[in-house]
């Protein structure tokens, strides 16, 4: 036999009061003289030996109906199964991601869930609980209360399959246990399908918690245009609901209030503002809204950003180079091979080789020592170059041109997803004019193509830094020059050559940031905020710092990327949107999973299965059978 709440076994010592009154309960006799002595005295001997009697059965009897409530407090059961099966194991997964601040019933969905699971009668005496973030393995609940209680709302969220998974993996697959994983969450609707599949070796239990309302606005996105004289900043909000509410946005530059505003309804509100681009701006925009708090700012600021050095070389300059990396963005010069000053090269962050017939060993083993330290290289081929010249320079990635192949191609496919297009276009395109070479190079790569021809073959191609064509794209052999493709792709890439600091970061996801600083006595930089500090991780080489950060920070705000006590630049981060549209997966009934509504239910669906849970209901029947008996002897001797 075991028992729910043991905790109930310390009422026990109120035996010790029946127990007391019994022994304590002495009455005196009054002397009272008769003639017939004798008579007198059998009567007494007898009336006292009844009363013992009494008192010792009643004292038993109330031990007995007091011990039998208390053993009915302690729910005792026993296990279904035989002995060589340990019980049941529970693991809980407790989705903590930004969704989880809408409001239910009685506060927020995870403050909700939490209490649920420490007022709930779990039928065991250790349990693993999960998160996003956090795991405590086989730990009692009292040793968890507070643990749970202080669980943070976190950007990072686990999808379905993973959270599975790793739920699978705190069962202990050594006993030959009875095994749950109650999972509660509010199973918000992202891109993928929900999809359950059926793990035989543990019963599945979801759990899904739903707002009262779902109501929530959030800011998307900032755009922001450089006129003239000021910067046009353009504020993309979104709702999750057909509330009708006019918006209110704030705008601050650092602590100060700059504009505030009203957005009318709208499926998607927008509004403008508009500063002055003469100064540096640390801006925050505030919306006011009662639905989910972490996406309320929005965090951004505006720095002068540095012009990307691109360096084009051939025999002779083509003419839409400089008509691509214009001065606004870009600090464009070309050098004839013949006169090219090999030191200017390791100074660029983009060197485009257009269509040279040959390469020498000099420029070779620059072209190298620049991709070994972090440069960018555009390789376009000339019709008549010499292909065992041009696989000296190729083969340090692992690439070569095989022979010229002389059949005309159209230029049909594009790599919508690569990073280099996935913010060129809104969309993807299909209806445009396709350009054409009439001859192209048959290479040898495991690389994956940019733009392809017809029938797949690659025409961009990249390997690490290095981007090169398999065609001439001269007029003589391709009217790719006079497609807008031409410009997309050289700009897109001459814009990745050097991460300039955007407007505004993502938590949680892989950014690169380029500097050109030379650091003092090898020091290293730090991102410093109000609550945190951490130095992230870095690469110095030619006069470029590259910072790379993705688990850290951790919070949203304005951070300074120092060297020592120096400012070099500064950083927004916010939280990604992607909890803030409330939609949510229907759950049906399947064989892979109970649905439950309540951790309570959970439990009892557990005890149900694997415990007798009656055995409460035989002791509060002892006890009324005691109390009557007592009653009964009461009773007989009165």
């Amino acid at each position: 036999m075991q028992f729910e709440k043991p905790e109930f076994f310390y009422l026990l010592l109120a035996l010790i009061i029946p127990v007391l009154v019994h022994l304590f309960q002495l009455r005196r006799f009054k002397v009272q003289e008769f003639t017939n002595v004798a008579a007198l005295q059998k009567i007494i001997i007898e009336n006292r030996h009844s009363r013992v009697i009494k008192k010792w059965l009643v004292l038993i009897l109330r031990v007995l109906a007091i011990t039998s409530i208390i053993l009915a407090f302690t729910k005792p059961f026993t296990n279904k199964y035989d002995s060589k099966v340990d019980s049941a194991e529970i693991v809980i997964y407790i989705d903590n991601s930004f969704s989880m601040e809408a409001r239910g019933d009685s506060g927020p969905l995870l403050k909700q869930a939490v209490q649920n699971i420490l007022t709930s009668s779990i039928p065991i005496e250790k349990i693993s609980v999960f998160t996003n973030t956090k795991t405590y393995r086989n730990r009692r609940l009292k040793e968890l209360k507070q643990e749970l209680l202080d669980i943070k709302y976190s950007s990072n969220q686990l999808s379905v399959n993973n959270a599975l998974i790793k739920g699978n993996n705190l069962f202990d697959k050594s006993k030959k246990n009875k095994r749950y994983l109650i999972y509660i969450s509010d199973f918000q609707r992202h891109k993928d399908d929900l999809k359950i599949t059926k793990d035989s070796s543990y019963e599945l239990i979801l759990l899904p918690k739903r707002p009262v309302k779902n109501l929530n606005n959030y800011i998307e996105k900032i755009q922001v245009k450089n006129n003239q004289n000021n910067y046009e900043l353009e504020v993309f909000a979104k709702k999750s609901s057909n509330n009708i509410d006019p918006l209110s946005i704030s705008l601050y530059n650092k602590s100060k209030l700059i504009g505030k505003t009203l957005v009318e309804n709208s499926k998607d509100y927008k509004t403008t503002f508009t500063i002055d681009n003469s100064k540096s701006f640390l801006g925050k925009f505030v919306l006011d809204d009662n639905g989910l708090i972490y996406d309320n700012d929005f965090y951004f600021n505006i720095t002068k950003t540095n012009k990307i050095d691109v360096l084009g070389l051939g025999d002779s300059e083509p003419n839409y180079l400089s008509k691509i990396f214009t001065d606004d963005k870009f600090l464009y010069e070309f050098s004839k091979l013949k006169n090219l000053d090999y030191s200017k090269i390791q100074q660029k962050d983009l060197v485009i080789i257009s269509e040279p017939k040959n390469l020498s060993k000099t420029l070779i083993n620059n072209l190298k020592s620049f991709l070994n330290s972090g440069g960018t290289v555009i390789f376009i081929p000339a019709v008549d170059g010499k292909i065992n010249n041009y696989n000296e320079f190729l083969e340090h990635e692992k690439v070569s041109f095989k022979k010229l192949i002389n059949n005309e191609k159209k230029i049909t496919g594009i790599e919508f997803d690569h990073p280099i297009f996935k913010k060129a276009f809104k969309r993807n395109v299909s209806n445009f004019n396709y350009p054409k070479v009439k001859t192209y190079y048959e290479v040898s790569t495991s690389a994956k193509s940019l733009l392809s021809f017809e029938g797949d073959k690659p025409f961009l191609i990249q390997k690490r830094r290095l981007f090169f064509f398999t065609a001439a794209i001269e007029l003589k052999n391709s009217d790719f020059t006079n497609s807008p493709l031409i410009v997309t792709a050289l700009y897109a890439i001459g814009k990745s050559s050097f991460k300039n600091s955007n407007l505004y970061y993502d938590l949680g996801t892989k950014n690169e940031l380029d500097f050109k600083h030379k650091l003092k006595n090898n020091s290293v930089v730090k991102l410093i905020s109000d609550d945190e500090i951490f130095v992230p991780n870095q690469m110095y080489k030619n006069s470029k710092l590259k910072i790379t950060f993705e688990d850290l920070p951790t919070h949203p705000g304005h951070y300074a990327l120092c060297e020592n006590n120096d400012t070099l630049q500064l950083i927004s981060f916010n939280h990604n949107r992607n909890e803030s549209l409330l939609h949510y997966h229907n759950l049906e009934y399947s064989k892979s999973y109970k649905i439950v509504n309540s951790i309570e239910n959970s439990m009892e669906s557990i005890k149900s299965e694997v415990l007798i849970d009656g055995l409460w209901k035989w002791f509060v029947i002892f006890a009324i059978l005691f109390l009557v008996l007592e009653l009964l002897i009461l009773k007989i001797f009165e």
